[in-house]
């Protein structure tokens, strides 16, 4: 399902400027958390501590094959207290319960000057959140990817939060200029792409689940202060990891799912080309492009495994300095 709302204002000022300024809204729902485990122990549960680790009489014993983890004569107590207690695991498969809602204020201001030059300008200040977000990456780097574990797959309002694919502020700038006739390189087409945006949300959960013998997919931290005010940046420590402390076993940790910005982007491109006329019907084009023109690294998403060694670290970068050529024949 999918309902969406948006309104523009155009206006022209000037000679050849115009300026653009709109709203957009939608709320989705759509395919995102993995399949959660439907025969987890309640969560309200966990507050009988030990106890629940303690061997008990197995009432189905006999009944269930003796190589399962729960064929034996005794059980824990904690399997019993399940909404099924004969089965480990129980999904939803495929099961519509991902949500999302997406809110943008977009500005775009659009110049065309004499002798062919076209400058274009936009900004976008969004909020994107969701509580599923596998269709978005961890990274703005690389594709889509599986989702974390849920956390309470009896609370999934847990787990709404910033998305990872928010990224609350993107300015973008482009021209374009065609050389006039009256030099001697005329037809040549110079044009330039430069863009800013923020970093998007990291995931954050505890690299060991001490509850995951309890049926819960993950586990995360406790918060304990801002943890995007480190007193340095830099690719060894990107966010304040001391803000993070260990979630014991029978708690849930009180950090939201995604709680850790990560590294915005900067990246400028150029690209001269031109297209010759070989016949009436044919014409053949030429390109070359220079892409991240300035080699700024662009960073990657720092380690959210909570107990890694790499936890808060960034350890991979994005493309460098790319050149490439390309040549087409329209025909």
């Amino acid at each position: 399902n999918s309902q969406q709302w948006n309104f523009t204002v155009q206006k022209t000022l000037g000679s050849n400027l115009n300026f653009e300024i709109g709203y957009l809204g939608s709320k989705n729902t759509h395919l995102g958390i993995p399949d959660p485990n439907i025969n987890q122990l309640p969560a309200s549960d966990l507050a009988l501590g030990s106890a629940l680790l303690a061997k008990v009489a197995n009432p189905y014993f006999g009944q269930i094959p003796a190589s399962s983890s729960i064929g034996g004569a005794t059980v824990t107590a904690q399997q019993l207290l399940r909404p099924y207690p004969r089965f480990t695991t129980v999904a939803l498969f495929r099961n519509n319960i991902g949500n999302s809602s997406y809110e943008a204020l977009q500005a775009k201001i659009e110049k065309r000057l004499s002798a062919g030059l076209t400058f274009t300008a936009a900004y976008t200040f969004s909020k994107l959140i969701d509580d599923a977000s596998s269709v978005f990456s961890n990274t703005i780097f690389t594709g889509p990817i599986a989702n974390t574990g849920v956390a309470d797959a009896n609370n999934l309002r847990a787990e709404r939060s910033l998305s990872n694919g928010d990224i609350p502020q993107v300015f973008s700038a482009g021209w374009t200029y065609q050389i006039p006739r009256v030099w001697k390189i005329s037809g040549w087409q110079i044009a330039g792409l430069v863009r800013i945006q923020a970093g998007d949300m990291v995931t954050v959960s505890q690299a060991t689940n001490a509850n995951s013998n309890m049926g819960f997919g993950a586990q995360r931290p406790n918060l304990i202060s801002n943890p995007n005010t480190p007193a340095v940046r830099s690719v060894a420590q990107w966010f304040n990891t001391a803000a993070f402390v260990v979630a014991p076993q029978f708690t849930l940790g009180n950090a939201t799912r995604n709680p850790v910005r990560g590294p915005g982007l900067q990246d400028a491109d150029l690209m001269i080309g031109k297209t010759f006329r070989i016949t009436e019907r044919m014409n053949f084009e030429f390109r070359a492009e220079v892409f991240n023109v300035s080699n700024t690294t662009p960073l990657n998403d720092p380690n959210g495994s909570f107990g890694s060694a790499a936890f808060g670290s960034i350890t991979s970068v994005g493309n460098p300095r790319v050149f490439e050529f390309a040549v087409k024949v329209h025909f």
